[in-house]
């Protein structure tokens, strides 16, 4: 047995002697192994666990005279137990020693792993993907459904943190009746589509190239594998269009406000109206040198194109008069954009239609109107008129550039309706120069036309 009297003679004999001296363990001298400490002349001593395999001996040191008899013996103790399952102790452990280390190397490469997810689920979240939309919408040229996108998405607030990938319908359903229950139906439906639309760019980038990198990045490193927008339930009963149409009184109390109104807005309206019924976001958009050879050409980025369309509007009659007001007004402001209040920035639509709102507001007040009007109704009115004028669906449309979405217009029909739209805006700026009562004028042209 190893005692500390043991030992302190043992390094005594071995610092007399110059010579090592060995003490051992009887424990385990029948069982192939036994535990020993050897004493150097040193005045050191080192613990030893040895044993036999395949026929030689092999030895474990483990271990100096810091560590006491008992310590020593349980870990002898430890390699014993190993012994008996195989008598390669140090095979087995060198085995756990690599076990030990790959565990370790896997745990650090999780830790890796879930800070990478961590960052993703922060990077790849539902706001960031409405946000990428929007940008992706502006780089088209549709700023104005850039602009809805943008406003309509504060209602995912409580969404917005979460990753993408991980939005159910579920989650959308209930923006949706939180919606619906404050009265918004509108909203929401308008929400469902843009969501819907944003989730499918992420889609379709992995096999269209057009699709920004990013919106591929939302696929690939993102996670995003579906669309939950696309399976949620269009809200019935807010969809329907508006039918307000200004009576002719309104439309000309309109022109006469719009004309005497000090503000740009007067003169925006006017142009929408007299060139032909155009939309608002569209006809602000322009500068000084999109008015070449007698034209105004807008630029028409609605529906699902990715290049807005030229769209060119023959200053025609009022048409031309109202545009040349424009031109000298930001030639006064020595600013390039054709309609800017103070040179700095485009005017918006937003302002135009608050100043429409409150021509509403007065005209209900002294009796003109009996019901509200907005800035979308000009744009019904006018076409209304021109249909009761027998312009055609078809001139209306390329008028106003609406409804040129089919395969004809597409694919074949590349006629310019230069002379139909001429047409169209001296029927209306007749009608308006007669305030709808000398119908003559207008139904002799329309004559004309048909005997063409």
């Amino acid at each position: 047995m190893i005692t500390p009297f043991n030992i302190k003679a043992a390094l005594s004999k071995a610092k007399k002697t110059n010579a090592d001296v060995f003490l051992s363990e009887d424990t385990g001298q029948r069982l192939g192994w036994r535990l020993l400490l050897r004493c150097l002349p040193s005045g050191s001593a080192t613990w030893i666990f040895r044993y036999t395999h395949a026929g030689k001996r092999y030895q474990i040191n483990f271990g100096n005279l810091s560590l006491d008899i008992p310590s020593a013996r349980r870990t002898a103790s430890s390699y014993a137990d190993i012994y008996k399952d195989t008598t390669d102790v140090l095979g087995k452990l060198q085995e756990d020693a690599h076990a030990k280390q790959a565990a370790t190397e896997a745990s650090q490469a999780r830790v890796v792993l879930d800070e990478q997810s961590r960052q993703q689920r922060d990077h790849y979240t539902l706001s960031n993907l409405m946000i990428l939309y929007v940008a992706y919408l502006t780089k088209l040229g549709k700023v104005t459904s850039a602009r809805d996108v943008a406003s309509l998405s504060k209602h995912l607030t409580p969404l917005a943190n979460k990753p993408a990938a991980e939005i159910s319908k579920r989650d959308l359903v209930s923006v949706q009746r939180t919606l619906l229950d404050a009265g918004k139906g509108r909203t929401a439906n308008k929400l469902r589509s843009f969501v819907r639309a944003a989730y499918a760019l992420v889609l379709r980038a992995e096999s269209d190239a057009t699709s920004p990198a990013a919106a591929l990045d939302f696929a690939t490193i993102g996670g995003v594998e579906s669309n939950p927008a696309a399976l949620l339930a269009v809200a019935k009963g807010f969809n329907g269009t508006r039918d307000r149409v200004l009576t002719d009184t309104e439309l000309f109390s309109l022109l006469d406000h719009a004309k005497d109104y000090s503000g740009l807005s007067g003169l925006a309206v006017r142009a929408a109206v007299l060139l032909g019924g155009q939309r608002m976001a569209q006809l602000l958009r322009p500068s000084l040198t999109d008015i070449k050879d007698g034209f105004l050409v807008l630029l028409d980025p609605k529906g699902k194109r990715d290049v807005p369309r030229r769209h060119p509007i023959p200053l025609e009659g009022m048409a031309g008069e109202v545009i040349a007001e424009a031109v000298d007004r930001a030639k006064d402001l020595k600013t390039n954009w054709l309609f800017s209040s103070e040179g700095k920035v485009r005017l918006t639509p937003d302002t135009v239609s608050k100043y429409i709102d409150r021509v509403s507001e007065e005209f209900n007040k002294s009796g003109i109107s009996t019901t509200p009007f907005n800035l979308a109704d000009l744009r019904r009115t006018v076409e209304t008129r021109l249909a009761g004028m027998e312009v055609s669906k078809e001139v209306r449309g390329h008028l106003q550039s609406h409804g040129l979405n089919g395969v004809q217009t597409r694919h074949y029909d590349r006629h310019d309706y230069e002379h139909e739209k001429r047409k169209a805006l001296q029927l209306l700026h007749s009608w308006i120069a007669s305030r709808g009562l000398k119908k003559s004028s207008a139904e002799k042209v329309v004559s004309i036309k048909r005997g063409r």
